[in-house]
């Protein structure tokens, strides 16, 4: 790929761009009530919590620890959430039961789904019978994995996602869920290069650049719309080095209390990548730090001096030498 394609791959269009594209296709959205992305009724008692970062950031690791503890549901990522405000925007003309029907199905039909180990039939019961002033894109989400945290998490008190993809789509995830909160996993960027280039071949060595340079100016531009109690960055590099440090300030971050299960993440059924994809592997055994400047022997010597040339400010900036 060249630059353009990649700017393309990651391109987060503006909501209405999108559903004029759809809106040629669907002419009966006039014809029914309007119901609101987000959650203004305010029946959402906790606002959910986005794990984001570039892939190969640890963010599955995160998942992995924090459900641990059983006070969090979050389930396998499902890149689907930044999807749905345009399409339930477009699709408002099939009234509520037509969207609960054909957004629901977004979820279980994912490559993904299965990994969820959940079965969505009451969510849609339970969608069905929102009073009209409680509808709402959020809500219907909320409903959701609320069902899967019944089955999955019977004791947690808070959901959230995690999809590293959901970071070059902000605008979308804060356009439904303004006041969620989001833990930002930062990690260097060579290391993350190099072992995207390690699950997908030399040839990725461009993209990957382009992957976690712009997850990093994505989220630095959604800043300015998330408050600052809401948001909460954290290193991959703390994170593996001092885990039970870092667990415990994005639990408190969270509103979850720090449990030492959390440390036994590999041990337990809550943790299913690794049983399914060869570069989930390492979750299957305790954190450990080798993977910490691993770049300085995964990469070539030509490649390591692109990768620096190309993101020298950036990490400079975040503070890796």
């Amino acid at each position: 790929m060249n630059k353009l394609e990649y700017y393309i791959k990651y391109w987060c269009p503006p909501l209405w761009i999108v559903r004029a594209k759809l809106r040629i296709f669907s002419f009966s959205h006039f014809l029914f009530e309007r119901y609101p992305l987000s959650d203004k009724a305010n029946v959402i008692a906790n606002q959910p919590v986005f794990i984001i970062g570039a892939g190969r950031s640890g963010t599955t690791l995160l998942r992995s620890m924090l459900v641990a503890s059983g006070q969090i549901a979050i389930p396998p990522e499902t890149l689907i959430i930044h999807k749905l405000p345009a399409r339930f925007q477009v699709h408002r003309g099939l009234g509520w039961e037509g969207l609960v029907k054909s957004l629901i199905p977004e979820f279980e039909s994912h490559k993904h789904f299965y990994l969820w180990k959940s079965n969505l039939a009451s969510a849609y019961t339970n969608a069905m019978k929102l009073p009209k002033n409680e509808r709402s894109l959020a809500k219907l989400i909320d409903v959701v994995y609320k069902t899967y945290a019944a089955e999955q998490f019977p004791e947690a008190t808070f959901w959230g996602d995690q999809s590293p993809i959901h970071t070059f789509f902000l605008p979308n995830i804060l356009s439904i869920f303004p006041n969620a909160k989001f833990v930002h996993l930062i990690r260097d960027g060579r290391d993350v290069v190099a072992s995207l280039i390690k699950m997908n071949g030399d040839a990725s060595l461009y993209e990957s650049i382009y992957r976690w340079r712009e997850s990093i100016i994505r989220v630095n531009k959604s800043r300015k719309k998330i408050r600052d109690m809401n948001y909460l960055e954290i290193k991959y590099e703390e994170l593996v080095s001092d885990p039970e440090t870092a667990l415990r300030k994005v639990s408190d971050f969270i509103g979850i209390a720090y449990s030492n299960t959390m440390l036994d993440y590999w041990k337990l059924e809550s943790t299913v990548e690794n049983k399914v994809y060869e570069h989930h592997h390492n979750l299957q055994k305790p954190v450990f730090t080798s993977s910490i400047g691993a770049w300085k022997t995964r990469l070539s010597e030509e490649q390591q001096k692109i990768v620096n040339n190309e993101l020298s400010g950036l990490l400079s900036e975040l503070g890796y030498k």
